[in-house]
């Protein structure tokens, strides 16, 4: 839980970290529709292979990507695992007695597992690259016209990016927490599945206490700053667009193109 690659921000001064968060935005939830929308196995290992490129240009270690993604490897082999055993197309090529193993299984397993990962490898660019300040500006820039129709979209903005941003805190306060029931002699590594869950009880309790507290002292920190709801705010860091951002999108757009021509 550690090493997880949301809400994280690692600094390397690429030129990825440079190009301005809405354009970054943009150009990461177009590649999510078009992961989702390659129907065949070379648009989706190109995908992968453009997501490994992305990876290092942003100059970070891929030591880090590879550690990041064990727990998405986790249920990426949930959803192969099913596919493997309940999707009867193709050919037959194992019977495990009720259970029967087709080909058509593995190569859906397979597909939608590298889809899975293609897609978190390219949301987890934009949280990587970006600092959670710019990150929110970016977003509430892109979301200001809702501000017609009377949608909270600043308030909106602020809360996803703080739960973002408090997901690695509270992995760190889970794991000093199970250090801290281990020492006191808890085991919640061993046995079976069930005595493992009955074990975490002692320490689900502290955990959302902790974040109880958390939340607290950060409304009070922020109330302390002047912080109102739908107050107009300036900020310190502003936006500026620039001729890479839009070259970024007009090679996105290109990708999108090529891969949705070429997806049946």
């Amino acid at each position: 839980m550690a090493y997880s690659i949301i809400g994280q921000y690692v600094p390397t001064n690429s030129i990825i970290h440079r190009l301005d968060p809405r354009s970054k935005t943009i150009a990461v939830f177009v590649l999510a529709i078009v992961v989702f929308m390659a129907g065949n196995f070379p648009a989706l290992l190109a995908m992968l292979g453009g997501a490994f490129v992305l990876a290092a240009i942003t100059r970070i270690p891929a030591r880090f990507f590879v550690r990041s993604l064990k727990p998405v490897l986790i249920l990426v082999g949930f959803f192969f695992i099913f596919h493997l055993f309940f999707t009867q197309e193709g050919t037959e090529l194992v019977s495990l007695g009720a259970l029967t193993l087709y080909s058509g299984g593995v190569t859906k397993g397979l597909f939608v597992s590298l889809r899975i990962l293609t897609l978190v490898l390219f949301a987890s660019f934009l949280t990587l690259t970006t600092r959670t300040v710019d990150l929110t500006n970016g977003l509430e820039k892109l979301l200001s016209p809702l501000k017609r129709i009377k949608i909270p979209t600043s308030e909106f903005v602020l809360m996803m990016m703080i739960a973002m941003r408090y997901i690695p805190i509270l992995m760190e306060e889970t794991k000093r927490l199970s250090m801290a029931q281990a020492a006191r002699g808890a085991d919640i590594t061993s046995g079976t599945i069930l005595s493992r869950m009955k074990a975490l009880n002692p320490l689900l309790l502290p955990l959302i206490v902790q974040s109880f507290k958390q939340a607290e002292t950060m409304a009070q920190a922020m109330e302390a700053r002047g912080y109102r709801m739908g107050a107009e705010r300036t900020q310190i860091r502003l936006l500026t667009w620039k001729k890479a951002d839009t070259w970024t999108l007009v090679f996105t757009g290109m990708i999108a193109a090529i891969i949705l021509i070429t997806r049946s």
